[in-house]
C-alpha cells in the first residue's frame, strides 16, 4: 500500500499534498478529486489509490486499473486564466510527469501529442484532465495521471501486450512508487506554476522536441468519427496538433496545415523530411 506518512515526508511543498488522500480502492481517482473540489477542497490536494474499479481514460476509455502495482492519482488546481492557456494543461502535465520519470529512472520517455506517455512507441501512462468553473472567474482543474510501474509483462491483458509497458519492464526490476511520486507530484506543481506565470510559450519549447508524434505520418480519428491521415508538422499555440493532410490521390497536392484539437492520434510510419521542414 502507498502510505500517507511516507509521502507526506517526502513531498517538498507546503501547498501541494498538504491535503492528502489515499486509498485502497475507489472508482476513479479523478471523479473523487472532482467530487472534492465541488464542495471546495484547497488547491493542492492530492488522491491517490492502490486500484481503481471505474478507472478513466481520454475519449471514455477505461483504464487498465490492478491493484498494488501502478500510480492512479489526481491532482486539484485552481486559476484565473484564459482558454487558451488551459489548452495547454494536460500538455505541460504530460511532459511534467514524463520528464519527473526519466530524473527518477533515467528512462527515456517521449509522448505521443497530446499526453500519453511512451517508452519506445509503447504506452505507459496517461494523463486525463478535467475541469469547471468555480466561479464566473474561477477555473477547478483535476490533473488525473495513471502510470504502468510494476507490471511484468505476463500481467498485461493479451489486447495490450503490443501496446502498453510499464517502468519495471524497461528497470528490470521493481520501482518504489513513493520515490516516484516524490518527483512526480513537485514536477506538476513547478509546471503549473510555470505556465500560468509565463503562459504556454515556455511549455510549447520544450514540449515540441520531446512529441514523438511530430514528423509521423499519422491517422487522426475524430470524436465524431471521421479520420484523416496526414504528417504531424507542429504544435499550434492552442496546444493543438498541425498536420499536413495526405493527397487525397497519388497526384494531388495539399499545403494547407489542419488544426486538430481533438481527436485519437495512430502512428503509421516516421517522417524525417516533415521534422525537417518544420
Amino acid at each position: 500500500m502507498l502510505s500517507a506518512e511516507i509521502l507526506a515526508d517526502l513531498l517538498p511543498s507546503k501547498t501541494i499534498g498538504e491535503s492528502l488522500f489515499i486509498f485502497e480502492e475507489i472508482n476513479s481517482s479523478n471523479t473523487f478529486a472532482l467530487g472534492l473540489a465541488r464542495k471546495g477542497t484547497q488547491q493542492g490536494t492530492v488522491v491517490l489509490t492502490d486500484s481503481q474499479t471505474a478507472g478513466r481514460g481520454r475519449l471514455q476509455r477505461s483504464w487498465f486499473s490492478p491493484p498494488g502495482a501502478n500510480i492512479y492519482g489526481s491532482l486539484i488546481f485552481s486559476c484565473n486564466t484564459s482558454p487558451l492557456t488551459l489548452g495547454w494543461v494536460p500538455l505541460m502535465a504530460g511532459l511534467a510527469i514524463a520528464q519527473a520519470i526519466e530524473n527518477a529512472t533515467n528512462i527515456n520517455l517521449s509522448l505521443k501529442w497530446p499526453n500519453d506517455l511512451l517508452i519506445h512507441e509503447r504506452k505507459t501512462g496517461g494523463i486525463l484532465c478535467e475541469s469547471f468553473k468555480q466561479t464566473p472567474g474561477e477555473t477547478c482543474v483535476v490533473i488525473g495521471f495513471g502510470i504502468n510501474v510494476n507490471l511484468p509483462e505476463t500481467a498485461l491483458p493479451p489486447e495490450l501486450k503490443a501496446i502498453a509497458t510499464s517502468l519495471q519492464i524497461h528497470a528490470n526490476q521493481p520501482l518504489d512508487r513513493h520515490h516516484l511520486l516524490k518527483f512526480i507530484i513537485p514536477a506538476v506543481e513547478e509546471s503549473w506554476g510555470t505556465l500560468m506565470t509565463q503562459g504556454p510559450k515556455a511549455c510549447q519549447l520544450a514540449y515540441h522536441p520531446r512529441c514523438s508524434t511530430i514528423g509521423q505520418q499519422i491517422l487522426v480519428e475524430f470524436p465524431d468519427g471521421r479520420t484523416q491521415e496526414g504528417i504531424a508538422v507542429s504544435i499550434g499555440e492552442q496546444g493543438q496538433l498541425q498536420i499536413l493532410p495526405l493527397p487525397s490521390s497519388p497526384s494531388g497536392e495539399s499545403d494547407k496545415i489542419l488544426n486538430v484539437h481533438a481527436g485519437d492520434i495512430r502512428h503509421i510510419k516516421s517522417s524525417s523530411k516533415a521534422r525537417e521542414n518544420y
